[in-house]
């Protein structure tokens, strides 16, 4: 792959052009790829991202994203209880960026378009007014093709049956 921006292959807006969340930039676990993720990087730089969330476990690309120039915050999410008790954090972290960066986005990101990221998308609706309750910001990530089952549910304090 030459220079030059490449879309992701897996995001979605919650706020369009301010608020975004999507796979890790590069793709995820082992076909990730640093010619990608630079491609990504500076597709998401051309939507206004300045400022990137982790949820990673590790602190892969974090490095990276600072020498590209973005603003990044690090909430690793490593387990269902923890990730419980941690979004109420990485919620804070998106809206202090969102607030400290008017004129920009931000983009929050776990490994893969999976559960995990459906819930950082639901949580995030819920504690920004975007959605009524936790079971439609879940039925909104599910709508922004996000895979939403038991584990999301029970991130997002459901019962696993809310996940239907």
């Amino acid at each position: 792959m030459r220079g030059g921006a490449v879309e992701p292959r897996k995001y979605a807006w919650i706020v369009p052009g301010r608020l975004a969340v999507s796979e890790r930039p590069g793709g995820a676990g082992r076909s990730h790829s640093r010619a990608r993720r630079a491609g990504e990087l500076e597709w998401w730089r051309a939507q206004g991202v300045r400022a990137i969330v982790s949820g990673l476990r590790t602190r892969h690309c974090l490095a990276e994203y600072v020498d590209a120039d973005f603003i990044v915050r690090w909430h690793p999410l490593t387990d269902p209880g923890q990730a419980r008790r941690e979004m109420p954090d990485l919620v804070e972290a998106v809206r202090g960026l969102l607030d400290a960066e008017p004129e920009g986005a931000v983009l929050v990101h776990c490994d893969m378009a999976n559960e995990w990221l459906a819930a950082v998308d639901a949580s995030l609706r819920t504690s920004l007014g975007l959605a009524r309750s936790r079971r439609a910001a879940l039925r909104a990530a599910a709508a922004d093709g996000l895979p939403v089952g038991s584990l999301a549910a029970s991130i997002v304090g459901l019962p696993a049956s809310a996940a239907a």
